[in-house]
């Protein structure tokens, strides 16, 4: 079973495989970590957590947070990139990682997210390190690819 998956990624490069690999665990590593600090009130920021986000984002229109939900998408894009490249679609994965990427980094332009069911918003006071990795995946990604897709 492992050969004939082995025999079917033969056209990525070792490099890709790698980026692939290394982009996934940037992701998996991110989810145990903290995505970002908001300000409810209290003497301290408190953590939301990046497995929550992953989890429970697909919910976000049904609560109201319409915005929250769009950032979410960039989880099933970049997996989409991930299939494109595997399915050998090299140019189609580079600019879906792209998209995954441009999501990613709007999230830097938001002070203010809502995090529970309320509709209330919260300031987001400090980003942690579960966004800084998640992004980091789709920045792999998207960079490996386009490198390889260049030559």
């Amino acid at each position: 079973m492992l050969k004939k998956i082995s025999n079917s990624l033969n056209f990525l490069s070792s490099i890709e495989k790698g980026a692939i690999l290394l982009s996934i665990i940037l992701l998996v590593i991110s989810l145990s970590m903290p995505a970002f600090f908001v300000d409810r009130g209290g003497t301290q920021p408190e953590e939301v957590g990046s497995l929550v986000i992953f989890l429970m984002g697909w919910m976000g229109p049904l609560g109201g947070a319409v915005i929250p939900f769009l950032f979410w998408c960039a989880n099933p894009i970049y997996l989409f990139s991930i299939c494109l490249l595997l399915n050998r679609n090299r140019k189609q994965a580079f600019f879906v990682s792209l998209v995954s990427c441009m999501i990613a980094l709007l999230f830097l332009q938001m002070d203010k997210i809502m995090v529970n069911g309320s509709g209330s918003e919260s300031s987001i006071t400090s980003l942690g390190p579960g966004y800084f990795l998640w992004l980091s995946s789709f920045l792999v990604l998207s960079i490996v690819t386009g490198i390889k897709l260049k030559k």
